[in-house]
């Protein structure tokens, strides 16, 4: 293999570093999205029980419906597939509890590739310049 046929490989491995690290960037910047939406449904229903007449009702992403709640004890809960659970304000925030805590590792999961996958990107760059220089 010549000296210009490792540049170019290199070159190459460089430019699917760069694709991969903004497609973890895309996945961490959507699950920091859903955990906002938790952190926001887990706020409203700690205190839905304040909530009295005329209210705004947050239904996801910035998104409120004014309305009067009138069942402060049971709520609607996706369990996947479309499907719904009819269960207690208690069970609800366990629920997104452990949602939340799904999530967060997944971010964590996602920032520690952007991590390995910039290190990566280094090396190569490094090894790059090194082979310029000769």
């Amino acid at each position: 293999m010549t000296q210009d046929d490792k540049i170019n490989q290199i070159v190459y491995s460089m430019e699917i570093l760069k694709q991969q690290l903004e497609e973890v960037q895309d996945q961490e910047q959507s699950l920091s999205i859903v955990l906002q939406e938790i952190l926001s449904s887990l706020n409203f229903l700690r205190n839905i029980e304040k909530v009295e007449g005329e209210s705004l009702i947050p239904i996801g992403r910035g998104i409120y419906v004014e309305g009067t709640l009138t069942n402060k004890n049971k709520v609607l809960v996706d369990i996947g597939s479309g499907a719904f659970k009819k269960t207690s304000i208690e069970e609800a925030i366990k629920i997104l509890e452990d949602r939340r805590g799904e999530i967060t590792g997944a971010i964590e999961n996602a920032r520690k590739s952007e991590e390995e996958i910039q290190r990566r990107y280094l090396q190569l760059e490094d090894y790059l310049n090194r082979m310029y220089q000769k």
